[in-house]
């Protein structure tokens, strides 16, 4: 199954606007592919997913699926995805 990565940060980083395809073995979860991302590009740990054996998202990130932030869902990262998913990572918004 092929889930769709969109890296949307900003920063001095060279993820900015970037995107790429995972394919995972169905049944698949977010976790499942924050694991296959950082195996697929070790320049993510770090400036969006946390280093360690549990990855996470980084802190001030906002994951989003299909549009809807995961990190706040029940599920969170064990929340399933489905082929042709997307998955965008971005700067948390705030406002005032």
């Amino acid at each position: 199954m092929r889930v769709h990565v969109r890296l949307m940060v900003t920063r001095e980083q060279i993820l900015q606007g970037r995107a790429l395809d995972l394919d995972l073995t169905a049944p698949a979860t977010i976790a499942d592919g924050l694991r296959t991302l950082a195996r697929l590009d070790r320049s993510v740990v770090g400036p969006i997913l946390t280093p360690g054996p549990d990855l996470g998202v980084r802190p001030g990130l906002a994951l989003l699926l299909n549009g809807v932030n995961v990190l706040h869902s029940p599920q969170g990262l064990e929340t399933p995805v489905s082929e042709g998913d997307n998955l965008s990572f971005i700067h948390g918004i705030s406002g005032g």
